[in-house]
């Protein structure tokens, strides 16, 4: 037990701000490092505007926000992950690995939304952060 304490059982992989109108999320990849082990999980996560730019000053980018599914091709991967919700704006989130790890947001409908939703797509973990619920 002692040695494996020293190694990552978890990194960070893909993490940016999302910003919609007024509102902020910290996107968060967590991907485990221990063979065998497949987790890959991204966490949204809700934060107030004095925490996101706190964040931004640190150095953390903005997400990227797209009309259309970046293309996969030999050098770069594109997994689809999750669907975002988010008062009435939607959105689809894919893993890209092109050397760097990237949460890239893909504008949908509404409807697309929930027509994935319905055929079994897994909507994204969201965690409020926020010390005050409004």
């Amino acid at each position: 037990m002692g040695t494996m304490m020293n190694e990552e059982i978890f990194e960070i992989g893909a993490n940016c701000l999302l910003v919609i109108g007024h509102r902020f999320f910290a996107v968060v990849e967590i991907e485990s490092e221990v063979p065998g082990v497949d987790l890959e999980v991204f966490v949204i996560i809700r934060i107030d505007e004095e925490t996101a730019i706190r964040l931004r000053n640190a150095g953390l980018e903005l997400c990227e926000v797209v009309n259309r599914i970046p293309e996969a091709t030999e050098d770069v991967t594109v997994e689809f992950k999750c669907i975002f919700i988010n008062k009435n704006k939607a959105f689809a989130l894919f893993d890209v690995e092109d050397g760097f790890d990237r949460a890239v947001f893909v504008r949908i409908s509404l409807d697309e939304a929930r027509e994935l939703i319905r055929m079994g797509a897994p909507q994204c973990t969201v965690v409020d952060a926020r010390e005050h619920h409004h």
